[in-house]
């Protein structure tokens, strides 16, 4: 799953097929972001390498992007161990059952 494209016009996150500019982004479209990296696993996501974000050319929407990559590194990095915790203090939500 790729969350960011970058090129000369600018960079775009990628949610739902969707190319939003950092400044546009709703928490709507994080809550869809944070939901399918959920859904799908870490294996899937893509997080862009410093080289990428540091082309930016804006620095408004740079300083957006490195916030929210930020984020979005400590959410797949905790990802595993909050399934986990669902899964036992909801049990009767997995879908395994």
């Amino acid at each position: 799953m790729q969350l960011l494209t970058v090129d000369d016009e600018g960079c775009y996150f990628l949610i739902d097929g969707d190319e939003i500019k950092p400044e546009e982004l709703s928490k709507d479209n994080l809550l869809k972001l944070f939901n399918k990296m959920y859904e799908e696993g870490i294996s899937e996501v893509q997080i862009p390498e410093v080289e990428e974000i540091n082309s930016i050319r804006n620095p408004v929407e740079k300083e957006i992007v490195k916030q929210i990559i930020e984020k979005v590194k400590e959410f797949v990095s905790n990802l595993e161990q909050m399934k986990k915790d669902i899964e036992s203090s909801f049990p009767s939500l997995n879908p395994e059952d």
